[in-house]
């Protein structure tokens, strides 16, 4: 008998101690939890690549692509880490081993190859990133997480065709 009652006591345990939590729709599910933290990371990478742009950048309209890609990525980050905190989501401080190999690799050119190797990673992430963008926002399961999502799809957007028509300036 005591071995039975222990025995429903721990299949019972998990629905107590779930019951008894908060669940008040501040957390997300692990799909929505994974794209704030790529976003987080491709955020990073896009403000870091913008710095070195202003500063190593030959060309005043790839600076000024950098530039842009600062201050739009900024606002961007600074929005995403308001609802990752109120959906209790840790996002990364530092890039992730690949972006930062980019970075890296990045930091090694100069001159025109610093210019035309920018922009053409900037045309890769940005198609990347929207992709990125897109799935979360038809597939995602938080409705505040795929909103924050779609609505950054035209910006996105336009730094992509922006990249593309820089590029093909070069």
């Amino acid at each position: 008998m005591k071995n039975t009652r222990f025995f429903l006591l721990l299949l019972l345990a998990p629905f107590v101690i779930f019951s008894c939590t908060d669940h008040d729709g501040d957390t997300v599910g692990e799909t929505d939890r994974q794209f704030m933290i790529n976003a987080a990371d491709g955020n990073m990478f896009e403000i870091r690549a913008g710095e070195i742009a202003n500063q190593k950048a030959m060309h005043d309209s790839v600076k000024a692509y950098g530039h842009h890609m600062v201050m739009d990525h900024s606002m961007a980050t600074q929005e995403l880490m308001a609802l990752a905190a109120k959906k209790s989501v840790a996002l990364p401080t530092s890039l992730s081993p690949a972006k930062q190999m980019k970075i890296d690799s990045l930091n090694a050119k100069s001159g025109m190859d610093f210019d035309t190797t920018y922009m053409a990673m900037m045309v890769v992430s940005h198609v990347e990133t929207i992709s990125l963008f897109e799935k979360e926002s038809t597939e995602g399961v938080d409705a505040e997480v795929k909103s924050w999502a779609a609505g950054k799809l035209p910006t996105l957007k336009h730094h992509l065709e922006k990249a593309k028509a820089v590029k093909d300036l070069l």
